[in-house]
């Protein structure tokens, strides 16, 4: 977990983790983040692929259908707003 986070941190990863679980982990997005912009970083095959997830509309609207599975080694890249 890196960038705007409250507290972007290294999470271990736990079995059926979920993106809200690591969120509840790192105390949420700070007031600079643009949460629906974020990226999940994932290696599978071989090959890095990029995700987009939306992070605020989980975290700050409650839409739950936001919330993806994690997997081992997902980086998640929280951008900060342009204002």
């Amino acid at each position: 977990m890196v960038g705007e986070a409250s507290k972007p941190t290294t999470v271990p990863y736990n079995k059926h983790m979920t993106l809200l679980d690591l969120m509840i982990a790192v105390g949420g997005l700070t007031d600079f983040a643009d949460g629906n912009k974020t990226v999940l970083v994932r290696f599978e095959d071989g090959k890095q692929k990029l995700y987009g997830v939306r992070l605020e509309d989980l975290i700050r609207d409650g839409d739950i259908s936001a919330n993806v599975n994690l997997k081992p080694g997902d980086i998640l890249i929280i951008p900060e707003a342009w204002f």
